[in-house]
């Protein structure tokens, strides 16, 4: 909400109850002055300048994003526009004409109104619409006509994206602390322990070394995995189109797991159609986007298990499978997993080193190449994730 907006929003809907009330008063002079035909073609001149006027600041009001309610001194609701009629779940023909407590059930709403009226005075602040996500800044001022007090102007700005963004933003400062606090805090301990005195001991000496050296990786990979997301986010990445050949981008992503797949012994396998299986997107990104996926199905695959990729392609799209036969993800959580941070199981994917970063890469980047990306689990069987890019990307 910016100071321009308000101001806007004011001033439009302060024009409307003053020509509003204009018009029903040049009306009731015309019943009352019927019949005198020089007064009636002037009352008729003035009646549509007031119309004119009143369609005006009505279609200004209709346009606007922003709620408006227009009230008068008897709690009777003039004007209410079509932004505001959404926003409370109601139509506008059925606001107008009713009194302010009538069409809000919120004694919050009603009792600002009701202040502002009575003192006639300006009044704001937020409130969350009941049964809703919604969240509103309210701001209500007095409006004034020669003097006399016509009622109130209650703007309705939606701050909703803007209260969600506050929340993500504290959500992810806070998980970005834990994170980097975690492995800190090993690393000082074991740091001081050699300090102690443990140094000299042979036998626990390199192993103090080698889990600094653990948590330090650990720290360098959150590091990276945030880096990248934030240039992915705030569109500072800038992305190719040039040839990739899946299938051989796969090899090379299989020789850097070649270790941790043979440690859990699992098999690989792959099915292309056709080959050579190659699109034009960014290098890198798909490097990224495979990167993380035969990761993610190595960490919470079973001993043994078995990981597919799958390519295929039409004229309009390309379409890639990474499966798995691994733990699988909880219908409950599958919604979330492409959310910055969220592990399924915390215990489990602090063990395998995840920072939780790497499938909202992934999303990130199939979006940014304009595609899609889908999660199909279930629990003790496997996962299944579905890619689909323009093959114009």
């Amino acid at each position: 909400m910016t100071a321009l907006a308000a101001v806007l929003a004011l001033a439009a809907a302060a024009a409307s109850i003053v020509s509003f009330l204009l018009l029903r008063r040049v009306r009731a002079l015309e019943r009352s002055l019927a019949g005198d035909r020089g007064a009636d073609e002037a009352l008729g001149s003035q009646i549509q300048a007031a119309e004119e006027a009143r369609n005006r600041t009505f279609a200004i009001l209709e346009s606007m994003a922003e709620g408006v309610l227009v009230v008068d001194p008897e709690h009777r609701v003039l004007v209410a526009n079509s932004a505001l009629a959404r926003a409370i779940g109601s139509e506008k023909a059925r606001l107008e004409g009713r009194y302010s407590w009538e069409i809000f059930r919120d004694a919050d709403i009603n009792e600002m109104i009701d202040d502002a009226l009575k003192r006639r005075r300006a009044l704001e602040g937020e409130h969350s619409i009941p049964l809703s996500e919604l969240v509103f800044h309210i701001r209500v001022s007095p409006v004034f006509g020669a003097g006399e007090f016509l009622g109130i102007v209650a703007v309705f700005f939606d701050v909703t994206k803007l209260k969600q963004l506050e929340k993500a933003r504290s959500e992810f400062v806070a998980n970005v602390s834990h994170e980097l606090k975690t492995p800190l805090t090993s690393i000082m301990g074991f740091v001081e322990t050699l300090k102690e005195g443990a140094i000299d001991d042979a036998a626990n000496r390199m192993r103090f070394l080698g889990i600094i050296e653990d948590h330090s990786k650990k720290l360098h990979r959150l590091i990276e995995d945030l880096l990248s997301l934030s240039r992915v986010e705030s569109g500072a990445r800038e992305f190719k189109s040039e040839p990739v050949d899946l299938e051989a981008l796969l090899r090379q992503t299989l020789l850097s797991f070649e270790r941790a797949i043979e440690a859990r012994r699992l098999k690989v396998e792959s099915r292309f159609s056709p080959r050579p299986f190659v699109f034009r997107a960014d290098a890198k990104a798909m490097e990224e986007i495979l990167s993380n996926l035969v990761d993610n199905a190595i960490k919470y695959n079973r001993e043994g298990g078995r990981i597919e990729v799958a390519g295929s392609m039409d004229a309009a799209a390309v379409r890639i499978e990474v499966r798995d036969t691994g733990i699988g993800i909880p219908e409950a959580d599958l919604s979330r997993v492409f959310e910055r941070f969220y592990r399924v199981e915390k215990s489990r994917s602090k063990e395998s080193g995840g920072s939780g970063l790497g499938l909202s890469i992934v999303k990130h980047l199939v979006e940014r190449h304009g595609g899609t990306i889908r999660a199909e689990s279930r629990e003790n069987e496997g996962t299944v994730f579905h890619l689909s890019l323009p093959r114009g990307s």
